[in-house]
């Protein structure tokens, strides 16, 4: 409880007032001790408890949030090396994944895996892709980051030999007169990953003495 202190402007005009009331008489001033706020020296026990509770409240939804933001990131990191596209649907990329995780699992030392709570499964991969998994170990980010490195730097090659075979296709093309493409000359840059680029069966220059009937 706080008590308010008395101001001391207030005394004065009081004692100058009374003073002049009092003019020719004997006055005397007793001093009173000036008041001071007293602050209650312990907060009831109910307001303890409610302080603590709000405390651990916090502490468990700041750590909630920090699960969570892991699990973000390891289905990011997932989606982001191992796109849904084309000829790639959800289990097709969950599978890749695995398989790439079980590679690299196969490289580490053993005094590694040893100390690892679980090994990597499908199951974990899909739970960490829909972003279902309780918790995320700092290895399983390594191990994702590490893949995902390892998927950048095979896409890249891949986009580098396409795009080495397509400069050689406008090569082609404008060397021929008619605006032909030479598509043997092509595939020696590795084929084509384009509908038609490769023979038929109704080709004239391919083998047409096997493969009938089929």
């Amino acid at each position: 409880m706080t008590v308010p202190a008395v101001d001391p402007r207030i005394s004065c005009r009081r004692s100058k007032a009374l003073n002049s009331s009092l003019t020719g008489r004997s006055i005397v001033f007793v001093a009173f001790p000036r008041l001071r706020p007293v602050l209650a020296p312990n907060m009831p026990a109910d307001r303890n408890k409610d302080v603590e509770l709000s405390a651990k409240s916090l502490a468990k939804s700041a750590k909630a949030g920090r699960i969570m933001t892991d699990v973000r990131m390891a289905a990011s990191i997932m989606q982001d090396a191992f796109p849904v596209g084309p000829g790639r649907n959800v289990g097709t990329a969950i599978y890749e994944i695995f398989e790439a995780l079980k590679a690299h699992e196969r490289s580490l030392p053993r005094e590694v895996l040893r100390e690892r709570n679980r090994q990597w499964t499908e199951r974990r991969v899909r739970a960490l892709w829909k972003k279902e998994a309780r918790r995320v170990d700092h290895y399983e980010i390594q191990d994702l980051t590490a893949i995902a490195v390892e998927e950048a730097r095979r896409e890249r090659q891949h986009l580098k030999a396409r795009q080495e075979r397509l400069d050689a296709i406008i090569a082609s093309a404008a060397a021929s007169e008619l605006g032909e493409v030479d598509f043997e000359e092509v595939q020696r840059f590795g084929g084509l990953d384009l509908p038609g680029a490769r023979f038929t069966d109704a080709d004239e220059r391919a083998d047409q003495s096997r493969g009938w009937g089929r």
